[in-house]
C-alpha cells in the first residue's frame, strides 16, 4: 500500500444486539452506508458480535472465531469493496477453555486477517451498587501488545478499559504507532466522567491520532453504553464526535500532523 498523507476513516457507532447473526446484519447495513465517503479504514466498536449483561447468555451465544458471522461479513465486505476493516472486538469462544477472549482484528483489503489483539486489561470494577463488572470471570486476558502497518503507517490496537493504562499506549508509540484505535463499550457513568478526558490525554502524551469507536444506547439485559465516538488529533483537538445514538462518523485525518507536532513537542523522545 502507498504512503498516504490523508487518511479517511469511517466509525460505526452502533447500538449492538444480543446475537451474532443480528449484529452481522446490522454491521453489514452500516458498512454499506460508508461507501459514498470512500473510507480507507472502517472501524467498529468493542463487542461487535454480541453485547449483553447476562453472563449465561453470553457464554451460550458466543461462537468460535471460525464460525463468527460478523467476522465473515467483514472479511467479505473488505475483499469486495477493497477496504481495510478494524473490528473493534469480538467476544469469542476458545478451544480447551471455559472462558472467552475479547479480540480485535484488522482485516486487509484481501479479506484476510492481517493482525489481531487480545484485550490485556480486563474490566473488574464496582461502578456503583447496581453496576459491577467482572470480566476476568468470563474472559482470558491477552498478554501481547499489537501493532500493524497500514498504508505504510504503524497502527496500534487497544480495547476499551486499556484506555486507563498509559504505559500500554506508550509501548505502542515506542513501537512506532502514529494512530491508536480504542474501540469501546464504555458505561454511561464512566463515559460521562472520564471518556473524553482520557482519550485526549492519551493523544497528547503520545502525539498520536486516537480513533475511538463506541457502542451506544440500551442493550440486552439492561446494559447501557455511552457512545460519543470521536477522533482526537496529536495535539489533543477533537476533530469529530458523535453523541449517544447510532451514527456513522466520517473523518479525514492529516498524517503530517504527527511529525509536525512531535517536532514542536518532542516529549515522546525524552523518556
Amino acid at each position: 500500500m502507498m504512503i498516504k498523507k490523508f487518511l479517511k476513516i469511517s466509525q460505526l457507532q452502533i447500538e449492538g444486539l444480543e446475537d451474532p447473526i443480528k449484529n452481522s446484519k446490522l454491521i453489514k447495513k452500516n458498512l454499506l452506508k460508508t461507501i459514498t465517503f470512500k473510507p480507507d479504514i472502517i472501524s467498529t466498536p468493542e463487542c461487535s458480535n454480541i453485547i449483553t449483561n447476562d453472563k449465561k447468555h453470553l457464554i451460550e451465544n458466543a461462537t468460535f472465531q471460525n464460525a463468527c458471522p460478523v467476522l465473515k461479513e467483514c472479511k467479505e465486505f473488505a475483499k469486495k469493496y477493497n477496504k481495510v476493516i478494524h473490528i473493534g472486538s469480538l467476544l469469542l469462544k476458545k478451544k480447551y477453555s471455559n472462558k472467552l477472549i475479547n479480540r480485535s482484528f484488522i482485516i486487509g483489503v484481501d479479506g484476510k486477517i492481517k493482525k489481531y489483539y487480545d484485550k490485556i486489561h480486563l474490566f473488574d470494577v464496582n461502578i456503583n451498587k447496581k453496576e459491577k463488572y467482572r470480566e476476568s470471570e468470563s474472559f482470558t486476558r491477552g498478554c501481547k501488545i499489537s501493532t500493524t502497518t497500514l498504508f505504510k503507517i504503524k497502527i496500534g490496537l487497544t480495547i476499551c478499559y486499556d484506555l486507563r493504562f498509559p504505559n500500554l499506549f506508550r509501548l505502542l508509540t515506542k513501537n512506532g504507532a502514529k494512530i491508536i484505535f480504542v474501540p469501546a463499550a464504555f458505561t454511561v457513568p464512566t463515559g460521562k466522567a472520564h471518556w473524553e478526558t482520557l482519550l485526549k490525554a492519551r493523544a497528547i502524551e503520545n502525539t498520536v491520532f486516537i480513533i475511538a469507536t463506541g457502542q451506544c444506547g440500551h442493550h440486552h439485559y439492561n446494559r447501557k453504553t455511552y457512545g460519543n465516538s470521536l477522533v482526537v488529533n496529536p495535539w489533543g483537538k477533537i476533530l469529530n464526535q458523535a453523541k449517544s445514538f447510532p451514527k456513522i462518523l466520517n473523518t479525514t485525518i492529516n498524517l503530517n500532523e504527527v511529525e509536525d507536532i512531535r517536532s514542536k513537542m518532542p516529549s515522546i523522545y525524552h523518556d
